[in-house]
């Protein structure tokens, strides 16, 4: 199977201990998956926890100015009730990137350490506590360049890595849940999110350029479909699919604007000019049945679209301006997000955020909301699950 050996005319340029930006390609700074972590090692002592107790919850650190400490009615709101502190399902003694949920387990990737070739992935059970990599958690692979995204499907956990020095060999490999010898399911370009519809992952290809259909149905994936072909030299970013449609940003005319193409390929149709105003990197998109939903990391809003016609946006919730990256995760009423200092809780249909668990937003006592902005949130009917990059941990709380 070929492999992608160059990400044509582009820079790279530093933006931060975890990660590069490359710039040049059109509009959008791309997430470098080689850069390491000057440590990769969690911080020591206990977690910084801000309960939600009505006090405290929204004035997290006014000396942080990406923290909304506003009264607008759109802004984060305290719990307005004593709530308990997270639950440690695990300490993982690394960095973690991201994050999976299946059945009764957690499946998350670790980040290299500076002397690279040493990350991992690991396997918890979502009704651990205090697990460690000494009891509880497995680890399924070891050795890895730069393990990021991370998800299941067929039986099968996969996740996106990079064989050597960026830009080469960006791919996606996959194993057995219970382990065993990975393989290359496909030559793809992104390292941040693996979108899967049915048995089919969407995937971003040709130097994030192009969209492309890999079948999971058997071990190494299959040939790759391209369906929508792109504009290149100017990215796509964070792609979704429903199964009928791939959802994505691309760059427009000032800011970021959201297409859709069907999965059969075809032409892609704009739904929403300037979706957003932020880096897009950092704008994180998702669906449900009759709904689309993006966060916009330059207004620090959640945004929503109808799948059934329009292309006014509505505002679902404000959390807070220049926050940087919100992930976001769906059940049947609620959204969650998860922004660098803080897990929130807010309506589909609109409403002001509940801040369910934050940290002291200093250093590095944050959730995972960066590293490109891999997935490192998940639900199920009962919990919300997290990775908390300070203390190398899986955090989790009824919600």
């Amino acid at each position: 199977m070929s492999k992608i050996r160059n990400f044509g005319p582009c820079s790279v340029v530093a933006a931060g201990a975890f990660l590069l930006a490359v710039v040049g390609c059109g509009s959008i700074a791309h997430p470098n998956p080689d850069a390491k972590p000057s440590d990769a090692k969690p911080s020591d002592g206990s977690p910084a926890y801000v309960p939600a107790d009505g006090a405290d919850a929204t004035a997290i650190d006014s000396s942080d100015a990406s923290l909304d400490t506003s009264s607008d009615a759109s802004s984060d709101a305290d719990a307005g009730q004593d709530a308990p502190a997270p639950t440690v399902v695990a300490t993982l003694g690394a960095v973690p990137a991201s994050l999976a949920l299946n059945a009764d387990l957690l499946y998350v990737t670790l980040v290299e350490t500076a002397a690279g070739h040493d990350g991992k992935v690991l396997s918890v059970s979502k009704t651990g506590v205090d697990a460690t990599p000494d009891a509880g958690v497995t680890t399924l692979a070891s050795g890895l360049n730069q393990p990021r995204a991370i998800a299941v499907s067929d039986g099968r956990v996969l996740w996106a890595d990079s064989e050597s020095a960026f830009p080469h060999n960006p791919s996606v490999n996959a194993m057995p849940l219970a382990g065993g010898t990975p393989t290359e399911v496909v030559a793809a370009s992104t390292m941040t999110r693996l979108p899967i519809a049915g048995s089919v992952l969407y995937a971003l290809t040709g130097n994030t350029t192009t969209i492309s259909a890999v079948p999971l149905t058997s071990v190494d994936g299959g040939a790759p479909t391209v369906i929508y072909p792109g504009n290149p030299p100017n990215g796509l970013v964070n792609p979704d699919s429903d199964g009928a449609f791939v959802y994505f940003f691309a760059p427009g005319t000032t800011n970021e604007d959201l297409l859709k193409v069907a999965v059969g390929g075809g032409a892609a149709s704009p739904l929403v000019l300037n979706a957003t105003s932020g880096s897009v990197n950092y704008d994180y998109l998702v669906d449900d049945a009759s709904t689309i939903y993006w966060s916009d990391s330059g207004s620090g809003s959640v945004f929503s679209l109808a799948k059934a016609g329009g292309t006014t946006k509505f505002t679902v919730a404000t959390i807070s301006s220049g926050s940087g990256a919100v992930q976001l995760v769906l059940d049947g009423q609620n959204i969650y997000a998860l922004a660098p200092a803080k897990l929130l809780r807010f309506p589909k249909a609109g409403g002001t955020p509940v801040v369910l668990a934050s940290v002291a937003d200093s250093g590095s006592e944050r959730y995972v909301a960066s590293l490109g902005n891999a997935i490192a949130l998940a639900v199920d009917d009962a919990f919300v699950y997290w990775l908390y990059e300070g203390h190398g941990q899986i955090l989790k709380l009824a919600k």
